[in-house]
């Protein structure tokens, strides 16, 4: 099975990613970690988003991706081109579960999307 989370910002709370790597490991899935940036100047923030995720060096099963593009556009594709079997989205800072991002993936994949209210 293979889980794909986002991230946001340019250092995640490491809270919710041991969340997220728990979640992952209870289910004995492939993590992957995508993180979507709108340009090439943004890339070098991304890599310390990803990073939070390396320092769990133990556990294989957790893959970075850092991607330049439009974010809705680019998880759908990458959760597409990866064979993913969930989506994982945070919900935004106000608990809305109708956010134009998330109904926009949501709009834009077959894969099953589930939200994920925010851990602090």
């Amino acid at each position: 099975m293979k889980i794909m989370v986002t991230t946001a910002g340019t250092v995640p709370a490491q809270r919710k990613a041991d969340y997220l790597i728990n979640i992952a490991e209870k289910v004995g899935a492939e993590l992957l970690v995508l993180h979507v940036v709108s340009s090439q100047d943004e890339y070098d923030d991304g890599q310390n988003a990803l990073k939070i995720y390396h320092r769990k060096g133990g556990i294989s099963k957790i893959r970075p991706i850092l991607r330049v593009g439009r974010l809705t556009d680019t998880i759908a594709k990458t959760a597409q081109e990866e064979n993913v079997n969930l989506i994982l989205l945070g919900l935004d800072e106000r608990g809305d579960m109708n956010s134009a991002i998330s109904r926009d993936v949501i709009a834009k994949t077959e894969i099953p999307v589930l939200l994920v209210p925010n851990i602090k």
